[in-house]
């Protein structure tokens, strides 16, 4: 049983099975995995936590087997298992199903009846909490929250009382997503989630927005009007949910499930024995919940995280992030830059050797300035770039190292030996996520001073004499000094760009990469920058048209073929 795109995610096991587990393909290497915080996680969905949920116990700790290294993913496969450690097979029936299960088509189709559901049961929603749990912490990441809520629910108590059960909806928000995520058609974001949501067992239903009730309205009533708020296109209301034509319009995604009542009553009921094929009366036995309802809001999270980074990545893949290169003398004329094109910039760089020298001092505030500036994250890359690497800076490199010193500790997170409730007591505040270093600039100092503050180092070379040679070579060197490679240069001829483009495409995994072509003859390595596997390309509104800058909007025309 799998799921996604980029991602991969296959569950594997039974209720009464050893074990159950999980396996999660294409995840980058890198991610950092809060094991404390998956666990706290999988409790809120973990059997025997309340007197609504069934008296079954289980740890639901997962071990993981793969993919995870001083818990950080290599790249490789993520696995874990949970260990079933509190079964009761015996209280099943084996050729008497049980109505509102999945008995029966699965005696058909396998010649058993699997105790407690088998992988039909609510159980198995412990292994997607292990992906999605991982999958929340790198959406929080990227500025991302999915929080999920009970919306409506029947009496549980009287329900229990009398041996019977009630169903409920969930309802699920999503935070800080960008405009234009999903597709069209098969490709969108609703129906990548309506698809994952339908995996947990008890959904009925989803609707996104104003759902079914639309049904009943006038275009005119059901229609959001756009207009603009704080500079950004918004709608007055958001009956759609958030999502138009497949695809995320940056207002709050608002869907909400339907669960149906367990079927698994203390009532009597009727069925048939399927080794005698004569009706029957029965009771169910074993431990049920009388509402699945509540239990299934972090299960709802998890899934929906994992179909959001299923998206965000595939379309990472699919499409070139393009990076704004900011050319403003002040901080403000950036800003300015950057909302003239938010809709078309995934990431941007601060080019402090740009900016005036008494706009320097306040280099620290740009962060929190971007942020108010859109609702979604945009990760901010750090730049002083000298002058023989084609920036303007002319002063002495102990200036510079100065700066990034002085700057970077200003972001330096809590060490470990910091008491955990203290760290986490700590506002985020918005930073700086990449910083770019020439190669061999700071050493290791600046480096550690760099992670420390929770940016990750970009190393970068720029040549203006022709392509560098061995590439592959150079691109894993630089790598080894930083996080990710980077190398620009200016071709000579249309030959250096063709050998680029069928040279780089190789398996440099795990290193990251970002390889440009400048100057006229580079146009089609921006345009096609995911082909060769470049993480993201370069892209500016002024002064920099001699490197081969377009406008993010006229590179993501270029990129879909228009003129």
């Amino acid at each position: 049983m799998e799921i996604g795109r980029k991602l991969r995610l296959e569950v594997y096991g039974e209720s009464h099975a050893p074990l159950i587990g999980m396996r999660l393909e294409g995840l980058p290497s890198g991610i950092a995995v809060d094991i404390q915080s998956l666990q706290s996680f999988m409790e809120r969905r973990a059997p025997g936590r309340d007197k609504f949920s069934t008296s079954r116990r289980e740890p639901d700790i997962p071990e993981f087997t793969g993919g995870l290294k001083n818990g950080v993913t290599t790249g490789e496969p993520l696995e874990a298992i949970i260990r079933n450690t509190d079964t009761r097979s015996g209280d099943y029936e084996r050729s008497v199903p049980r109505p509102g299960h999945a008995d029966f088509p699965s005696w058909v189709k396998t010649g058993r009846i699997p105790p407690g559901g088998g992988s039909n049961s609510g159980r198995m929603t412990a292994a997607m909490c292990i992906a999605g749990g991982i999958c929340l912490q790198e959406l929080a990441r990227r500025g991302i929250s999915v929080n999920a809520r009970v919306l409506s629910v029947g009496d549980v108590a009287a329900a229990k009382a009398e041996g019977d059960s009630v169903g409920g909806a969930v309802e699920c928000e999503v935070t800080g997503l960008p405009v234009g995520l999903g597709g069209s058609m098969f490709d969108g974001i609703d129906g990548a989630i309506a698809h994952v949501v339908f995996g947990i067992p008890g959904v009925k239903g989803i609707e996104f927005g104003n759902g079914f009730a639309s049904c009943g309205l006038k275009g005119s009533e059901n229609n959001d009007p756009f207009t603009i708020k704080d500079g950004n296109v918004v709608t007055l209301t958001n009956n759609h949910g958030g999502v138009l034509g497949g695809m995320t319009s940056g207002m709050t995604l608002v869907f909400r499930v339907a669960l149906k009542p367990t079927p698994s009553i203390y009532k009597n009921q009727k069925s048939v024995d399927l080794k005698t094929m004569e009706p029957v009366e029965f009771q169910v036995r074993g431990r049920h919940d009388p509402c699945i309802a509540m239990r299934a809001v972090p299960v709802v999270e998890a899934l929906t995280a994992f179909a959001i980074l299923d998206a965000i990545l595939a379309d990472e893949a699919e499409r070139p992030r393009i990076c704004l290169t900011l050319t403003g003398k002040t901080l403000v004329e950036d800003i300015a830059q950057f909302k003239s094109q938010r809709y078309f910039a995934d990431m941007v760089e601060l080019r402090v050797d740009l900016l005036k020298k008494s706009e320097r001092a306040k280099v620290g505030e740009f962060p929190k300035m971007l942020a108010k500036a859109v609702h979604w994250k945009v990760p901010l890359i750090l730049t002083f770039r000298r002058s023989i690497d084609g920036g303007a800076f002319e002063g002495k490199e102990e200036e510079r190292l100065r700066f990034f010193e002085k700057l970077l500790s200003t972001f330096r997170t809590p060490s470990a030996r910091t008491p955990r409730a203290s760290r986490a007591s700590r506002p985020k505040l918005p930073s700086f996520d990449f910083i770019d270093l020439e190669e061999g600039f700071g050493g290791a100092d600046l480096l550690n001073l760099a992670h420390s503050s929770g940016l990750k180092v970009v190393r970068s070379i720029h040549k203006f004499d022709g392509p560098v040679k061995n590439i592959k070579a150079k691109l894993r060197a630089l790598a080894n000094e930083g996080d990710i490679a980077k190398i620009a240069f200016m071709p000579r001829t249309p030959r250096d760009v063709n050998r680029l483009l069928s040279t780089v495409p190789c398996s440099l995994s795990p290193v990251p990469y970002v390889v440009i072509a400048m100057g006229e003859l580079g146009l089609s390595t921006r345009i096609n920058a995911a082909r060769f596997g470049s993480k993201w390309t370069y892209a500016s509104v002024g002064g920099l048209a001699k490197l081969g800058h377009l406008s993010p909007y006229e590179l993501v025309k270029r990129m879909n073929g228009h003129d």
